[in-house]
């Protein structure tokens, strides 16, 4: 299993590490900017840069005659010890290109590595066979917006790799119980995602109360079934007081840094989008919760089934992933909440985004404010490969399983052929039509899909993946030949590591217990399944 989690990291370090995109943009910009600004020049202020091409942004605050970034500075901390050493190696600044690739490399392919692990031992610890772990894992990555935002300088990847940590030691605490330091290291996981973004704030709420359901359970308040493995006895009210404190210490550490940093700027406690350049985005960013007000019909179809930024249509594996969800919450245990949890999530990120002012999210491959519920969904999907699925509503259960499970195989795969293409040459696809046409849109508008174009560039050879000529700032042809070469040994690369993934996990995990015995307490005192009870 150790060896199977390294290969994965590797596989998905790999796949997100080999693209570059010299197309930046407004929101690479202004955090690469923070990085340039605090490195190069020893300030947070961004003067020398924001209008300056290749650095240019428009997503800026301005206050008291300078100019800062406006986002906040997860990834951009992650990258400050990167381009600080590569800029003292190299006794200076680096170009624009190189330097972005740098930083892109290691504060975001290093954690997206780190993320799919971490989605692969959480799969293979909740009974889902190791190799077909490794596959799932592998279809979750290429098939979904997972990997395109893996391969810009975008918060959401090292995001999800926090969270992920977070629900792993939620689930899975190395001394089968919460301990201080598991409470403290949880809170800080689940800080450092809302870090790397505030949208994770739905995602992180849901593994928030599985923190606090274990603990009540540990405590004796409630006695839920599904952390069955709980060693030693309970613990007392004292500790209930005291985890929780830590738990949140966990949780404020990584924020205070935000608010430091926004406190130095404008004196106050504010976030930098109060005084946002762009009128649009000052505005829009001032309605209801952090620019979200109500759902809206036109963009719920838009953001579900249409294919400009439909979930189920850029991520089919989505859809396995939500029956899944439905078919855990028959069981007992964690498989239970697992899929509550990615139901929840799911439907609060829809909603989220449908509400949103700018709900098709600017320049994207796809509904980009859902990430956070990806691994959180796709988790799901182990329901359907497990070989015990509870489809005993059905007529005949043996018959379906194999439908089931190669149904969520050939999403998984149509997601690949959908998605690679746009993670390897251009996750954030032009909006295709002017924001005016947006903000009015209804169901029945007839929105173009720019997308199409770019998978259609991408099956004929049409735009290059060749990290060097990239660098260059070239994202032209050279020759159909060359590019089918690129995609070629790109995928020999990625394949490859996964197989070595799967060959090396196990069929099964010897003496795994069962994660849905419906233990009826936390200090050992089991209460057998009832006859003809759920398996």
């Amino acid at each position: 299993m150790r060896w199977s989690a390294i290969l994965v990291f590797l596989a998905v370090f790999v796949a997100m590490a080999i693209p570059y995109h010299p197309r930046t943009g407004w929101n690479v910009n202004t955090r690469l900017n923070l990085v340039f600004a605090v490195v190069e020049r020893g300030t947070i202020v961004i003067d020398e840069y924001h209008e300056t091409p290749p650095y240019d942004t428009g997503d800026k605050a301005y206050f008291e005659g300078h100019f800062y970034s406006d986002k906040i500075f997860g990834v951009s901390l992650l990258a400050l010890p990167v381009y600080s050493v590569a800029h003292l190696l190299n006794g200076g600044p680096l170009s624009f290109h190189p330097a972005h690739y740098l930083m892109k490399t290691f504060a975001v392919a290093v954690p997206g590595g780190v993320g799919a692990a971490l989605f692969f031992l959480l799969m293979a610890r909740l009974g889902v066979p190791p190799r077909r772990a490794v596959v799932l894992t592998m279809l979750a990555v290429l098939g979904s917006m997972w990997l395109g935002y893996g391969t810009v300088f975008y918060p959401y990847i090292p995001g999800i790799a926090a969270l992920l940590g977070g629900l792993y030691m939620v689930l899975f605490p190395p001394a089968r119980r919460l301990t201080p330091l598991n409470c403290l290291g949880i809170g800080a996981l689940l800080g450092g995602a809302l870090l790397c973004d505030l949208v994770f704030g739905l995602a992180v709420f849901a593994v928030g109360v599985l923190w606090l359901a274990r603990l009540l359970d540990q405590v004796g308040i409630i006695g839920l079934r599904a952390f069955a493995e709980a060693a030693g006895e309970r613990s007392r009210l004292k500790h209930l007081i005291a985890y929780s404190c830590l738990f949140w210490v966990g949780v404020l550490l990584p924020l205070s840094t935000f608010a430091i940093y926004c406190y130095s700027i404008f004196g106050e406690l504010t976030i930098p989008y109060r005084y946002e350049v762009d009128e649009f985005f000052r505005e829009g960013m001032s309605r209801g919760l952090m620019g979200a007000t109500t759902p809206d019909i036109a963009a719920l179809w838009f953001l579900s089934i249409h294919p400009y930024r439909g979930i189920f249509f850029w991520s089919p594996l989505v859809i396995a992933g939500l029956v899944g969800c439905v078919l855990a919450t028959r069981h007992y245990g964690k498989r239970m909440l697992i899929g509550w949890v990615g139901l929840g999530t799911f439907a609060a990120y829809l909603l989220f985004q449908s509400a949103y002012f700018q709900w098709w999210g600017g320049w994207a491959m796809g509904p980009r404010l859902m990430i956070p519920m990806l691994p959180l969904v796709l988790i799901g999907c182990g329901e359907l490969l497990r070989g015990n699925a509870p489809l005993s509503f059905f007529a005949r259960r043996e018959r379906w399983e194999p439908i089931a499970r190669w149904g969520t195989w050939s999403l998984g795969v149509l997601g690949v052929l959908l998605c690679l293409p746009l993670s390897l040459t251009e996750p954030q696809v032009p909006q295709g039509v002017p924001t005016e046409v947006l903000l009015s849109a209804g169901i029945q508008t007839p929105l173009p899909v720019p997308q199409f174009d770019i998978l259609r560039a991408f099956y004929t050879g049409g735009i290059t993946i060749w990290p060097g000529s990239r660098l260059a700032g070239e994202i032209g042809s050279d020759t159909t030949i060359t590019n089918f070469l690129g995609v070629l040994i790109y995928l020999l690369l990625v394949g490859g590591l996964a197989f070595l993934a799967r060959r090396q996990a196990p069929e099964k995990i010897p003496g795994l217990h069962r994660q849905d015995y419906p233990f009826a307490t936390v200090d050992g005192t089991a209460a057998p399944l009832p006859p003809g009870g759920r398996d």
